[in-house]
């Protein structure tokens, strides 16, 4: 839900930001797990989970790109020759594309998120198929 802002500013995104921040959170908790070996998961199902974070962080891309051209849009909009024209048509911008808690921002992160989540699933499997592989020899060794 977007929190309202007075300012006019990216800040209205605030309830996306900790969305952002519960993503980043999730992520780090997968990544302390796997490296910590207290997440195990076969190659074929964390090639799975990998690409459906891809596919996901293509989603962001693409809405990244759209705030980009929302961004464009606002500054070529007609909102009346007056001073809360002017304003409204910044404030768009500011939203789109207007740094730090913007959607182009937050969509950027979300991305990112994403492509470390498939990078952290894909370390997983091989992991798994590493220790899966020692343990073959070890067995073989004690035949």
């Amino acid at each position: 839900m977007l929190a309202p802002d007075g300012g006019g500013g990216a800040e209205g995104f605030a309830g996306a930001a900790l969305g952002i921040t519960a993503m980043q959170q999730n992520y780090v908790n997968l990544k302390g797990a796997v490296d910590s070996g207290q997440v195990t998961i076969t190659p074929d199902a964390a090639t799975n989970a990998a690409k459906a974070c891809r596919d996901q962080k293509d989603d962001f891309v693409l809405l990244q790109q759209r705030a980009q051209q929302v961004a464009r849009h606002a500054q070529t909009l007609k909102m009346g020759d007056c001073a809360e024209g002017g304003s409204l048509r910044s404030t768009f911008q500011q939203k789109a594309q207007g740094g730090q808690n913007s959607a182009y921002d937050l969509f950027g992160q979300a991305a990112e998120i994403m492509e470390n989540m498939a990078k952290t699933y894909e370390a997983a499997g091989k992991m798994y198929h590493e220790t899966d592989q020692a343990n073959a020899q070890a067995f073989k060794g004690k035949m």
